[in-house]
């Protein structure tokens, strides 16, 4: 049976007795770099904001020192006898304990103390009418509510329970003291009878 003139037959343009495809009827050859080309402008972005999430992430968790503006020693205070909050008001009464007042540190620096060279610093400071620019190292999340005056004066708690290192510290902190987990805190606010529902540490 002759097929090439039945009903059925589809004529292939380029297909006919054996002979090679016409050259004029094939589409262009796509070259491997104009690929390349296209997926390197399509996918560089992609790849660039996955690279980035991916070095943010490996950095979640592990904070960068920081440089303090100067030497202080809280070991060196702490044998003054002096109080925590002689240094750090508001721990008392309000959310934050705060860090002295170029003021309150010349009530005792007024006149030189000591023989660190860092210790007149605290002076010209003062002459220049400048606080002295200490960086803040603890930090707790955003969803975190945290009262230094509920757990000093209410739980009458003592700074060292949460700033275990602090007494001993020689240095100014460059890194967080305090590596508590939500666990730590549950587990002593069931040792207080302390309320542990989430509204009171997440408003």
């Amino acid at each position: 049976m002759n097929l090439e003139g039945g009903p059925c037959h589809v004529k292939r343009p380029f297909m006919s007795k054996g002979l090679a495809p016409r050259s004029d009827t094939l589409p262009p050859p796509i070259s491997v770099s104009s690929v390349s080309s296209v997926v390197k402008i399509r996918f560089s972005p992609l790849i660039v904001a996955v690279a980035f999430l991916a070095m943010m992430s490996a950095g979640c968790g592990r904070p960068v020192a920081v440089k303090q503006p100067m030497a202080m020693s809280h070991k060196r205070h702490m044998e003054a006898n002096m109080k925590c909050v002689t240094c750090h008001p508001g721990a008392e009464d309000q959310v934050l304990a705060q860090f002295p007042t170029v003021v309150e540190c010349m009530d005792c620096h007024g006149k030189a103390r000591g023989d660190h060279p860092d210790e007149p610093r605290v002076r010209q400071y003062a002459e220049r009418q400048e606080e002295i620019p200490w960086v803040r190292v603890d930090r707790l999340p955003g969803h975190v509510y945290f009262s230094h005056g509920t757990h000093v004066t209410a739980a009458k708690m003592k700074c060292e329970e949460c700033h275990a290192s602090i007494l001993l510290a020689t240095k100014p902190l460059a890194l967080p003291d305090i590596a508590l987990s939500m666990e730590d805190c549950m587990r002593c606010h069931r040792e207080r009878r302390a309320s542990n529902q989430c509204k009171s540490c997440h408003r």
